[in-house]
């Protein structure tokens, strides 16, 4: 009764909004197991009734969730879901769906082993080689991180500038699209570690640490100030976790 529910509600704003919104509609019964691992989709002529949308529309999305990596077809076999472990999990918009699903402690977990692999390396690369003028464009995300005081939103953009200078800075070209790539991950991290009591400011001496040992020149020391930023980082987000189960469970 709840899924019949869902999809009659689901209805109108897919028709209204077209394929984007068939996309989003489909990958979220994906992302939260409506259909395993290796289950085969409802044909195109079943979704587009299930959503009241034209079947192109439905065409349109599964195509963008085969580019995505969620499901693919054959001959015979129809459409099905492939293993998480094909999934284009870099992919921003394959980001957000997972984030929005049930494994939000797990998945915050992830991309904070992700960046611990990836931002103490680039903040050594950067403090041995980035011009001054990459170093710079760092400094200025922490100004605009100084200036934002208290206000978590206003912090949250600068915050992302700063670490992706970072990645920039190291003048590595796969770093530098990585780091394009994971803004969707840091910025799910920070919805999390943001949410606790002036966490800006107390991470905001940690920021400066990074940036004067990447002027200083002293790839050891950046590398380590980084990992204690990212320390507190991830302190802050199982806090909020457990702030957010708490709230879930009154």
């Amino acid at each position: 009764m709840s899924d019949h529910k869902e999809h009659i509600e689901a209805r109108p704003a897919a028709s209204r909004r077209g394929p984007m919104a068939v996309t989003e509609a489909l990958a979220h019964r994906v992302v939260a197991g409506e259909w395993g691992d290796g289950a085969a989709l409802p044909t195109e002529v079943e979704l587009a009734e299930q959503l009241g949308v034209a079947r192109t529309s439905v065409r349109e999305a599964l195509t963008r969730l085969k580019a995505k990596g969620l499901i693919a077809s054959r001959q015979k076999a129809g459409t099905r879901v492939l293993p998480r472990t094909q999934w284009n999990m870099l992919d921003e918009d394959v980001l957000r769906w997972t984030w929005s699903g049930n494994d939000r402690v797990q998945m915050a977990q992830h991309l904070m082993q992700l960046r611990r692999i990836v931002e103490p390396a680039a903040c050594e690369i950067a403090a041995a080689s980035a011009p001054d003028a990459a170093i710079a464009t760092i400094e200025r995300a922490y100004r605009l991180m100084d200036a934002a005081g208290m206000d978590a939103v206003a912090y949250a953009g600068p915050d992302l500038e700063f670490h992706r200078a970072i990645l920039t800075a190291t003048g590595n070209p796969f770093l530098v699209a990585f780091g394009a790539t994971i803004e969707a991950a840091l910025r799910t991290s920070f919805e999390l570690s943001t949410r606790q009591p002036g966490a800006p400011r107390k991470s905001l001496p940690l920021h400066r640490a990074v940036l004067d040992q990447i002027w200083a020149r002293k790839p050891a020391e950046a590398r380590r100030a980084m990992e204690e930023l990212l320390g507190l980082t991830e302190s802050n987000i199982q806090r909020g976790v457990a702030r957010s189960a708490a709230a879930a469970s009154s």
